[in-house]
């Protein structure tokens, strides 16, 4: 009897000796995980009692995430992935969303700063609607969704100048801010736009002729258009309007993001940024002269004789437009490309 007893006590089954992992539960499906952060994604193993397993973590896009071996994952860039937990065969997926708080984003620093007009072009049925503010009109055609600086953002196509039928056509779009007159004039004489755009097609080589040929107006306070336009990006060169260009060139190239902020005072200083960095200060024009914004709207991307963009589309993602002049610690603040 005491043997028998002691070979009982001896043969004891060890817990989850011989339990055979079956299955893969997960926390979830799916997860957030806000960008810069780390979170512990949690699997168990079913049969629950089993302890002869060792999961293998994975992530189809590290550089959006990456997951450690434990399970804990690091937001690394916003987007989203597919990342995986198993044992050989047996695998489990789930999505990670690695997203950033909307005040950390440039809308929703622009919105901080007290933005009247926003537009993200995330609607493809209405490509035109605001985020704040008022809707954009667009006149002409070929106006097109496209991806904007990132896989999650959108932007709008500008065809700006084309020719059809051997005639100029003048694509662009109509802004009715609402703003009233300010820096001490009838007008609207102190205002600040902050672009994400890119232009595309043509030679980028130093010196190249397309370079100093192409213009893109940024706007026109001519509501019917029939002058120049009030403020030009010369890709192979500058910024302004004739007798008022910036005196640095720079050669910015096709198919690649910028963000620019045009900061005006009319009567005194009107001031430039690229990707967040001052750029230069220029002449501003005078107050309540040809640049300044009438009080019934403005044109944006207009120019009259069909020199803007000369065939070569305008690709924007988030436009802003503010009532006044930021200053240069707020442009700083919004950022760059």
């Amino acid at each position: 009897m005491i043997a028998a007893g002691l070979c009982l006590t001896g043969c004891e089954k060890k817990f989850g000796e011989g339990v055979t992992l079956q299955d893969i539960q997960l926390e979830s499906e799916s997860v957030r995980v806000l960008v810069g952060t780390v979170a512990k994604f949690q699997a168990w193993p079913v049969p629950w009692d089993c302890t002869d397993y060792e999961f293998t973590w994975e992530s189809a896009n590290p550089s959006i995430a990456t997951v450690s071996p434990t399970g804990r994952i690091n937001a690394l860039e916003t987007g989203t992935v597919r990342m995986s937990v198993g044992q050989g065969s047996l695998k489990k997926e789930f999505t990670v969303e690695v997203y950033e708080l909307y005040e950390e984003t440039l809308p929703g620093k622009m919105e901080t700063l007290g933005v009247k007009g926003l537009w993200l072009f995330e609607d493809a049925d209405n490509l035109f609607k605001a985020t704040k503010g008022n809707d954009l009109t667009p006149v002409g055609a070929g106006f097109a969704p496209t991806q904007g600086t990132n896989s999650r953002e959108r932007a709008i196509v500008l065809p700006c100048s084309e020719k059809v039928d051997n005639v100029w056509q003048h694509n662009h779009l109509i802004y009715n801010h609402g703003f009233a007159p300010n820096g001490g004039g009838k007008y609207v004489n102190e205002f600040t736009i902050v672009i994400d755009c890119k232009f595309i097609g043509g030679p980028t080589s130093e010196g190249a002729s397309w370079q100093n040929g192409k213009y893109y107006s940024l706007y026109q306070t001519s509501l019917d258009n029939t002058s120049d336009g009030d403020f030009f990006w010369r890709p192979g060169a500058d910024f302004g309007i004739t007798g008022s260009y910036s005196k640095q060139n720079h050669l910015f190239v096709k198919d690649t993001w910028y963000r620019f902020a045009i900061v005006v005072k009319l009567g005194t200083e009107l001031r430039y940024f690229v990707n967040g960095q001052f750029y230069e200060a220029n002449n501003s024009g005078d107050r309540d002269g040809d640049r300044a914004w009438r009080p019934e709207g403005v044109l944006l991307f207009a120019d009259d004789d069909g020199e803007n963009g000369q065939g070569f589309p305008l690709h924007v993602a988030t436009l802003g437009i503010f009532d006044r002049a930021l200053s240069d610690s707020e442009v700083k603040s919004l950022g760059g490309l």
